[in-house]
């Protein structure tokens, strides 16, 4: 005896299964994700402090930069690396969804978003945790007062947070309904 027939899927009406295309505002989310991972994985190469130094009667002007790839006196590299894996993953994650136009994959920008952040508040973190120790250190308060020592975060540190806010932002417009 054999069994009964039972229509499968695309068989006498009924509908076949097919992955919903990828609508232009999915694709272009996916698009800016890509730029903005780009971003995201080139700042650790970039210069994220700057100090500079008043001229002063024998010591000349100077100003030194350092990445976050650099070994700066109490921190750690480890906030570059962050970023860096940040950026490589949201490059991943952006040309897959580029490519194949699935919206989980353009939520997953999300986590590089939040990898991102997290690299640079540790950074942060990091050099605030030194200037305090600097704060108790005498010497270091009078070079401060005779040289004018300035420093401050610079380029890469904006272009990793910049670019991961955007991770963040192109993650979340996935969950868009009409996206």
């Amino acid at each position: 005896m054999t069994p009964p027939y039972t229509p499968g899927y695309g068989e006498q009406g009924y509908p076949r299964p097919t992955a919903a295309p990828a609508t232009p505002a999915r694709r272009i989310l996916a698009a800016v994700s890509l730029l903005a991972s780009a971003g995201v994985a080139v700042a650790p190469f970039l210069p994220w402090v700057r100090v500079s130094q008043a001229a002063f009667l024998i010591f000349p002007a100077k100003s030194q930069s350092w990445t976050a790839m650099d070994d700066l006196p109490e921190t750690s590299s480890a906030p570059g690396r962050l970023v860096l894996a940040a950026g490589v993953i949201g490059l991943v994650l952006a040309l897959a969804a580029l490519a194949t136009g699935r919206r989980p994959l353009g939520l997953a920008a999300v986590a590089p978003g939040v990898l991102g952040l997290a690299g640079c508040l540790l950074f942060v973190r990091e050099i605030q945790a030194y200037q305090e120790k600097m704060k108790a250190d005498l010497l270091a308060q009078l070079a401060q007062a005779v040289l004018d020592i300035q420093g401050g975060l610079a380029a890469g540190w904006f272009l990793a947070l910049a670019g991961s806010v955007v991770l963040l932002l192109c993650g979340a417009g996935h969950l868009l309904r009409k996206v």
